[in-house]
């Protein structure tokens, strides 16, 4: 049952806002009691009044605070944040029009109001399917569960880098703890939205004959409410109206109605991200961003422009105090930073017709188009980059800009600049990991512009940065600062050298707490893919003993034992210390990823480094710690001599297949599965360990599984596991796999399994000895199907759409022309294929190039009685067919070739043919 909106009153609300502050049972409570519908209706009926607004989005904002799945479900259930988003647009409107002081204040309470419960909702969000770079998993996600630094005891099947957590929705409180479906919830905000609307018009809502009568009778019905000034009418440029927003709000209700809580939370999550990231959202926030940094210091400063007596920017008529204005600016920058990189339902992959997105589209008339998620990170950025003053909806009127505003240059990231040089250390750190988001998703080029921008203090963007990371008094403003820097090494845009960075981060690695976790968060960032630098931090600042002195230390504390599995409850764990466990083994396998050496130096920092360290966190209670200690195990697996020693002795493939066993499919088996890769590489003493039958049976279960990364590591273990080994070998793991499921995924739709597979068909097609070339070629073919095989190779190689795929499928041709005369027969009979291979040699890829040579050697090699005139049957024909199609003339074109393996099988090929 849904509570109704005229229950409350602002004593009502005052009494519940005190019993749900601070107490998570009185959340689930009220969330559980279908309350949170009639409140979120506040936000938006015509009768409520201001204060009773302000108490409703505090009531919000308090239970979407850390909620746990259920709870956050609740709150998206009554659409909050697209309603608290059409508030936040009414507190624009009136902020251009309002005369009366008071009643400005008042709305400036209004306005933090809003901003402050979006935060909550928004940091939720981000946390439930997001990943924070700077605190890692944990046993939750990154963002909320690190603001009260204590574990909240949530379950930890966790997914990456998308999560797909079913189970907590499973484990936390029963499903139905949102109460009503989300349709019977939402048309209880319409009804009491718009109360002249009646309830045929919502069933009936598609139907356009009658559909512009709705809009204009819902319109003409606000303007006639002389009570609610906060539902003033949008401006014209409004992407919808309110009436169309409540359409696509309950079209959303019902694509949905039939999915699980699991489901619907995740969709719901990636609908209020794409929400937040539309062009008019984004700008209202943005406009907040400047009102509120307005008030905390004259914006005329900046150099962008000429003049000195700009008047000021954001001209807006709100009246807040110093305090509000630090919690507008410090609560925008964390929504913008928790969710700038995380992806909305524009790219997600279960899009239910009829959601919010695409009935936006229909409006519009234009298809809901499938753009990559970096496409839609980028699109984030450019509105961030064009967003000027005269863009920002709380502004006067148009009159009130100067001229000289209309030079380019002002954009919310030189507001953005100009928080981060502000008094208040909270803000600036909030203002830092936000243009931290926008460092890491921008290209060359928006990154030269943006080191060109002034703070609205006249500072330039590096020194700004630079000063902050210098000379600040808070360790954490100092850290993100550093962070920010981080993200522009490699690129030729780097303002400051990768060593005098180490220097900085070193020092703040010694700093206990949570300064600590993103100290070595940041580490990792900074040495990755920089050999030269993890050089630096092993040989000059010995990271490898500092990172191994304080995993020994959270050991202790986190009760690790090689033996037992008796951990105390996450409850009773400090989060922070899960979190720097994590943080660690993170950092050392980075560290580890390109050199030998560091390698060994990890595994002499102690004795008994993967019995006392690893290996318990491999069984750790905490997903994060596992994660990371599967990370670090696939590190130290690249060098064989450890492979054949420490790993053999310590019996690691047993705990990483365990890893396979203990939980549903997702991301910490996908990190276990790209571990076991290199535990099956060709010269591994590990391989036949991890080749008994009942692992072979779990990599093909894993390799049948629906969640992609599962999948796609699975698929590369079996290819590896086919590499170079016995015949029966082969036969025995294939038949496990499944040959009719390694045709299907031969011709999948999916780029990279199929890629995948015809990688393990190449394998299986790669003779151990040359005794065996024709039985496994044979077994292959028999298996797959002839004409099914090389139709799928022609489909590759012609579509010009995956080189990688191309790569596998020239190496499969070049493996059965090396068979008998029969397999060399199938390939010269289907000009397509002879083409093919004519076309490998002019590849831009040097690997499809030397396969292409390595066919026309393979072809023109023949053990065969040669016929009368001396000439093989099969060969020549072969050496005909190849020289017809111009494969000869492509041949010696390549005498040149950069590539040294192409140039030296060039010559012998030339003799042959």
């Amino acid at each position: 049952m849904v509570e109704r909106t005229d229950a409350w009153d602002a004593a009502a609300l005052r009494r519940l806002k005190n019993e749900v502050i601070g107490s998570r049972v009185s959340k689930v409570k009220l969330a559980n009691g279908g309350k949170l519908a009639g409140i979120a209706a506040l936000l938006v009926a015509p009768h409520a009044t201001r204060e009773e607004r302000i108490l409703a989005a505090n009531i919000l904002g308090s239970i979407a605070q850390n909620a746990t799945p259920t709870t956050l479900l609740a709150v998206l259930q009554c659409d909050a944040p697209c309603l608290l988003l059409i508030c936040l647009g009414s507190c624009a409107t009136e902020a251009r029009h309002i005369q009366d002081p008071v009643q400005a204040a008042v709305l400036g309470r209004y306005l933090e109001a809003i901003v402050r419960a979006l935060r909550a909702i928004m940091c939720s969000v981000a946390d439930q399917i997001g990943y924070s770079p700077r605190w890692g998993l944990g046993n939750e996600w990154g963002y909320v569960s690190m603001m009260g630094s204590k574990s909240e005891g949530l379950p930890d099947a966790i997914h990456l880098p998308e999560k797909l957590d079913e189970q907590s929705m499973e484990q936390d409180v029963p499903r139905n703890v949102a109460g009503s479906s989300a349709v019977k919830i939402r048309q209880a905000i319409a009804a009491a939205w718009m109360p002249s609307v009646p309830e045929s018009a919502w069933i009936h809502r598609h139907e356009d004959a009658s559909r512009g009568e709705r809009v204009t009778k819902a319109a003409k019905t606000r303007k006639d409410e002389d009570h609610a000034p906060s539902m003033a009418a949008p401006p014209p440029d409004a992407p919808y109206t309110e009436y169309e927003a409540m359409c696509a709000s309950l079209d959303e209700a019902e694509a949905l109605a039939g999915c699980d809580a699991y489901a619907t939370l995740t969709w719901l999550c990636r609908s209020t991200i794409s929400t937040l990231f539309d062009q008019k959202s984004l700008f209202l926030l943005l406009g907040a961003l400047m009102v509120a940094s307005d008030t905390l210091g004259d914006q005329s400063k900046c150099k962008s422009y000429s003049s000195s007596e700009l008047p000021t920017l954001a001209d807006s008529k709100i009246v807040l105090g110093r305090a509000q204005a630090f919690s507008i600016v410090g609560a925008v920058c964390e929504i913008l930073g928790a969710c700038f990189t995380i992806n909305g339902i524009e790219n997600y992959t279960s899009s239910p017709m009829g959601t919010r997105l695409r009935f936006s589209h229909s409006r519009t008339h234009q298809p809901a188009s499938k753009t990559s998620r970096a496409d839609d990170i980028a699109r984030r950025y450019h509105s961030f980059l064009r967003f000027a003053p005269w863009d920002n909806p709380f502004r006067a009127d148009e009159s009130s800009l100067s001229p000289t505003l209309e030079a380019p240059g002002y954009t919310a990231i030189v507001t953005l600049l100009g928080a981060a040089e502000s008094s208040s250390p909270r803000v600036q750190e909030a203002a830092l990991w936000l243009l931290h988001g926008l460092l890491t998703s921008c290209s060359d080029i928006g990154i030269a512009t943006l080191l060109e921008l002034y703070s609205t203090h006249g500072t330039k963007f590096v020194p700004a940065i630079k000063n902050l990371a210098t000379q600040s008094r808070s360790a954490s403003v100092r850290l993100v600062a550093y962070s920010c820097f981080v993200e522009l090494v490699g690129s030729p845009h780097a303002p400051v050298s990768g060593s005098w960075l180490m220097q900085g981060i070193i020092a703040l690695l010694e700093t206990p707490g949570d300064i600590q976790v993103q100290a070595c968060f940041i580490l990792a960032r900074l040495v990755r893919c920089q050999p030269e630098l993890q050089l630096l931090a092993a040989e000059k600042y010995s990271v490898c003993e500092r990172l191994s002195r304080i995993l020994d230390r959270t050991r202790s504390l986190l009760k690790f034992s090689s033996t037992s599995t008796d951990q105390r409850p996450l409850t009773q764990v400090d989060e922070s210390v899960v979190r720097l466990h994590e943080s660690c083994l993170t950092a050392l396998g980075i560290l580890a990823t390109q050199s030998d050496i560091m390698r060994r130096r990890i595994l002499a920092c102690s004795p008994t480094f993967l019995q006392s360290v690893v290996i318990p966190s491999l069984s750790s209670r905490a997903v994060g710690i596992q994660i990371a200690a599967c990370r670090l195990v696939r590190a130290l697996s690249r060098t064989i001599s450890i492979l054949r020693t420490t790993f053999m002795d310590a019996d690691m493939a047993e705990h990483i297949f365990a890893l396979l066993e203990s939980n549903p499919p997702g991301f910490l088996q996908a990190e276990a599965l790209a571990a076991i890769c290199n535990m099956l590489v060709k010269y591994s003493p590990m391989k036949n360990i991890a080749l008994q039958q009942d692992r072979i049976e779990i990599l093909t279960r894993h390799a049948h599984c629906l969640y992609g990364p599962v999948r796609f590591n699975a698929l590369w273990a079996i290819k590896n596991a086919v590499w170079d080994c016995e015949s029966a070998t082969k036969r025995r793991v294939i038949d496990t796999f499944g040959w009719r499921y390694l045709a299907a995924i031969t011709s999948s739709s999916d780029s990279c399994i199929q890629e995948e597979a015809l990688g393990i068909v190449r394998n299986l097609t790669a003779s151990h000895t040359e005794e065996t070339v024709c039985e496994d070629i044979e077994m292959v073919l028999s298996g797959i199907g002839e004409d099914h095989l090389l139709g799928v190779i022609e489909g590759v190689v012609w579509s010009l759409h995956n080189d990688a795929a191309t790569e596998q499928a020239a190496f499969i041709l070049s493996n059965i022309a090396a068979g008998s005369d029969r397999h060399r027969a199938l390939i010269t009979d289907r000009p397509n294929l002879v083409d093919a291979m004519c076309s490998f040699l002019q590849h831009r890829r040097e690997t499809v190039r030397e396969a292409g040579v390595q066919c026309g050697f393979n072809l023109g090699y023949c053990k065969a009685k040669k016929t009368r005139d001396g000439h093989d049957t099969v060969q020549h024909r072969a050496v005909t067919r190849l020289c017809a199609f111009g494969f000869d003339d492509r041949l010696k074109a390549l005498e040149k070739d950069p590539d040294p393996n192409v140039r030296n099988r060039v010559r012998d090929v030339l003799t042959r043919i």
